[in-house]
């Protein structure tokens, strides 16, 4: 049976790590087509809006992983 601590880390519950994993996926899909929307589609709004998804993306999943590992520290200070 898991400790109460890691029951508790927001990095071990499997919607957080889904969360994490649709994000990685946006960041990917993002910057494929930001390399290949002017090249492969001929919009450069495309490109565009595919740079922003995947900076927004990557944003969030680094403030997401943080907001974890805060809440995991603090779990282990109690």
């Amino acid at each position: 049976m898991p400790e109460p601590q890691q029951e508790r880390d927001p990095r071990n519950d499997p919607l957080y790590r889904a969360i994490l994993w649709v994000l990685v996926a946006s960041v990917l899909a993002g910057a494929g087509l930001t390399l290949t929307g002017e090249a492969l589609f001929g919009s450069r709004a495309l490109a565009t809006v595919g740079l922003g998804m995947a900076v927004v993306c990557g944003a969030l999943y680094w403030l997401l992983r943080l907001r974890a590992r805060h809440a995991a520290r603090r779990e282990e200070e109690r």
